[in-house]
């Protein structure tokens, strides 16, 4: 059960990443800021409704603002790699160096967007009990089956 909500978990940080890192995959950029901004809201009523302490409840929407900001500045940096890879490619004769360089940033910048959603978990889950962490995981995934309903996860059993 725990292998199979760190794996949703997990799933969804990547498909945010994406979304939020390349935004001619899925978004726009003013798409994800509204997008931010309604899962913000989903939050603030996720923790109404657990009832958390309202010194909490701050700390929780800190945490929020915090890696929010911080996954924007990671997103523009992943952008530009992106950006840079792209062109590279798209050279008459690639520069295999300048590849490699575009290829390190990029994958740098998906290393630390997906390090930013762990790391945000963590100190979300710090400030509840158990029983609220565990209402909390159920109503993030809620919402993530309610934003994106057709997520396909390749997967491969054995």
């Amino acid at each position: 059960m725990k292998g199979r909500l760190i794996f949703k978990l997990g799933a969804l940080f990547t498909i945010l990443s994406v979304l939020l890192v390349v935004p001619a995959l899925g978004q726009t950029a003013q798409t994800n800021e509204e997008l931010g901004k309604q899962l913000k809201d989903y939050k603030s009523q996720s923790l109404k409704a657990l009832k958390i302490a309202p010194d909490k409840e701050k700390a929780l929407l800190e945490v929020e603002d915090k890696y929010s900001l911080m996954r924007g500045e990671i997103a523009e940096t992943s952008k530009k790699a992106w950006d840079n890879l792209q062109a590279a490619l798209a050279a008459p004769t690639p520069d295999e160096a300048k590849i490699k360089e575009a290829v390190a940033a990029y994958i740098d910048g998906q290393a630390k967007l997906f390090q930013s959603f762990r790391k945000q978990l963590e100190e979300e889950l710090a400030l509840m009990t158990p029983i609220q962490q565990g209402k909390y995981l159920v109503a993030m995934e809620k919402w993530r089956e309610k934003c994106m309903p057709k997520v396909c996860i390749p997967v491969t059993s054995k």
